[in-house]
C-alpha cells in the first residue's frame, strides 16, 4: 500500500443545525471566517499538503457549495470575494462530488467515497474545523501516517473554559510515542451535556479528524448494522483504538472548532487578524 496520501474525503453534506439561523440560508461551509469561507481553509490546507484528488460529500440541499467550489456562482451573492488564485490552482485536481441523499452521519457520508479511495490511504478532516498553523493541518498528520503506517487523527490540548468552544465527544487518553505522536487507549463518545474540565485541568481531545487506511469503510459496515439512526465515526475510532491501531499526532498551531457557535465566533476573531 503506497504511503504518499493524495486523495482526501470532505463531508459537507451536513445541516448545520448548531449554527442556526446562520446556516438556514446558507451552507456552513460557505460562512466566511477572515474574509474567506471556511471550505476554501480546507482546500487549501489539503493542497498544500501534496494533496490533489478531492471528493466532496455534500448534500442537494446545498446548491450553492458546489457552485462555489467549481467557480460556477455569481460573486457579488456572497459574503466574500472572488478568489482567481484558488480556481486556478483547483483545475490542477480532480474534485469528485457525491451526494449523500439524508444526513445519516459522518461515517455513511464517508462510507460513499469508497470507490474513490480504493485501495489507498485517504484524508478526512471536517471541514468546520480549522487549524491556523504555518505546517497545513493534514501535512502534520501525514507526516505522522508516513512514520508509523498506522490510522492518525489530530489530536489538541485544551485548558479549562477553553472546552466550551468545542464539541463535548472525543475527550482521549492517550500514551506519549515520540515527535509529538500519541497511542491512543480510548476515545468518549458524544454526550448530551457541553464538556466541562476544571479550570487548571487540561484534556486531550481528538480534532478534525485524520489520515486513515482503506480498512476504515469495512469498519463503517461492521458497525452500520447495529447502529439506530446516524452511522457516526466516533464507533469506527473506538474500534480502531481497541485493536490498537489509532494514534494521536498533536496538533501545532491554533484549534478552532467553528461548527459550534462558540468555537466560530473565536475562529472569526482570529480570522480577522490573520
Amino acid at each position: 500500500m503506497p504511503k504518499n496520501v493524495k486523495k482526501a474525503v470532505i463531508p459537507a453534506a451536513g445541516l448545520g443545525t448548531r449554527l442556526r439561523p446562520l446556516t438556514a440560508h446558507m451552507p456552513k461551509e460557505l460562512l466566511p471566517v477572515g474574509g474567506k469561507p471556511m471550505i476554501q481553509y480546507t482546500l487549501e490546507m489539503y493542497m498544500a499538503s501534496g494533496i490533489s484528488e478531492f471528493c466532496i460529500i455534500t448534500s442537494s440541499c446545498k446548491p450553492l457549495l458546489k457552485d462555489f467550489i467549481t467557480g460556477d456562482w455569481n460573486p457579488p451573492s456572497l459574503p466574500f470575494q472572488w478568489d482567481a488564485a484558488l480556481y486556478r490552482r483547483l483545475k490542477d485536481c480532480r474534485t469528485l462530488f457525491v451526494t449523500q441523499e439524508n444526513p445519516c452521519g459522518v461515517a455513511d457520508a464517508v462510507s460513499l467515497a469508497r470507490d474513490f479511495v480504493g485501495n489507498e490511504p485517504f484524508a478526512c478532516i471536517m471541514p468546520d474545523c480549522l487549524l491556523f498553523s504555518v505546517i497545513p493541518h493534514a501535512k502534520q498528520l501525514i507526516d505522522a501516517f508516513q512514520r508509523y503506517e498506522k490510522n492518525v487523527i489530530g489530536m489538541v490540548m485544551i485548558k479549562g473554559d477553553d472546552v466550551r468552544r468545542f464539541a463535548n465527544v472525543g475527550v482521549l487518553r492517550a500514551d506519549k510515542l515520540d515527535h509529538g505522536f500519541f497511542s491512543i487507549r480510548s476515545l468518549s463518545d458524544k454526550k448530551r451535556k457541553p464538556l466541562a474540565v476544571k479550570p487548571v485541568e487540561t484534556v486531550h481531545k481528538g480534532f478534525g479528524g485524520g489520515i486513515y487506511l482503506p480498512e476504515y469503510f469495512d469498519l463503517v459496515e461492521d458497525i452500520r448494522s447495529g447502529v439506530r439512526g446516524e452511522v457516526d465515526d466516533v464507533p469506527v475510532h473506538q474500534i480502531l483504538v481497541e485493536r490498537g491501531d489509532l494514534l494521536g499526532g498533536l496538533l501545532e498551531g491554533a484549534a478552532f472548532d467553528a461548527g459550534h457557535p462558540l468555537g466560530f465566533r473565536a475562529a472569526f476573531d482570529a480570522g480577522r487578524k490573520l
